[in-house]
């Protein structure tokens, strides 16, 4: 990268924190070059402008900020992660609990909420057949108000629902014209609402009171920020999970995660990693 590339840069994240109390350089270098770049090339701002642009132009600013939110999301993405779920995880942490105890689960990143439903309906039809009657709640939450808003619908097209099994697509949603809509049972299950992962006066969502969940689900988000900063949200999810609980990150983030002594990673095809002890 060029000298006045970086400076143009370093004034971005200037304004944006000065002027605007946003701090863009949490994120992962590369992916912040390739967002800011993206976004001046969408209202055909060159680079040597972009920061005066930016400056005089509070709408811009957020719609900026509003790029560094991924909300692509997909029912049941990573395939083998969920059957490792449905046939081993969620079975152990079933068994675990007492007659009518309760299996707490947090979506963190969750987006449009296709993986809070995905776990949802797993755990559904896990209950159904338990031996004995059991209880599971689902606190789901993003940084973007949107992408919650979408959740909280619960209404997706034919194309984004292509991964779900016919019999649960049949038993947990309703055709809505071209569109199918999540049932309210199941909808009722999970708590959608909007977090900071960043936010460090406190340890979990608020919604979900005390944290200490059996699951936690952080997929495709962390290698997005630098270093420090995906360190500082690990060990937040780490503290938030019930000791023998279980992490769930995405392919990529599973090389730095396995180096984590505090997780032991249950196997190297899938990134499911259970918490071996109580720590602060």
């Amino acid at each position: 990268m060029e000298t006045h590339t970086d400076d143009s840069v370093f004034e971005m994240i200037r304004i944006m924190k000065a002027t605007y109390e946003k701090d863009l350089s949490i994120y992962e270098e590369a992916f912040l070059v390739k967002t800011l770049k993206r976004r001046m090339a969408g209202i055909n701002v060159n680079q040597s402008d972009y920061p005066l642009y930016l400056q005089e132009n509070g709408d811009e600013a957020e719609r900026l900020i509003a790029s560094f939110q991924i909300t692509y999301s997909q029912f049941f993405r990573n395939s083998l992660t969920f059957a490792v779920l449905e046939q081993l995880v969620l079975p152990q942490l079933l068994s675990r609990k007492p007659e009518n105890g309760e299996l707490r689960v947090w979506s963190a990143g969750c987006s449009t909420g296709q993986e809070a439903y995905s776990i949802a309906i797993l755990l559904e039809e896990l209950i159904r057949t338990a031996k004995k009657p059991m209880r599971f709640r689902i606190f789901a939450t993003d940084l973007s108000r949107e992408a919650i808003s979408i959740a909280k619908a619960g209404i997706y097209n034919e194309d984004e629902v292509s991964n779900i099994r016919m019999k649960h697509l049949k038993s947990y949603f309703m055709k809505r014209g071209e569109a199918y809509g999540v049932i309210p049972g199941l909808k009722d299950k999970i708590d959608f609402s909007e977090y900071d992962l960043l936010d460090s006066h406190s340890s979990n969502p608020p919604d979900s009171i005390f944290g200490d969940f059996d699951i936690i689900f952080c997929c495709n988000l962390l290698f997005y920020y630098k270093t420090a900063v995906r360190r500082s949200i690990v060990g937040k999810l780490k503290r938030s999970l019930a000791e023998g609980g279980f992490l769930i990150t995405g392919e990529a983030e599973s090389i730095f995660m396995g180096k984590d002594e505090d997780l032991k990673m249950l196997s190297s095809s899938v990134p499911v990693f259970w918490k071996l002890r109580h720590f602060k």
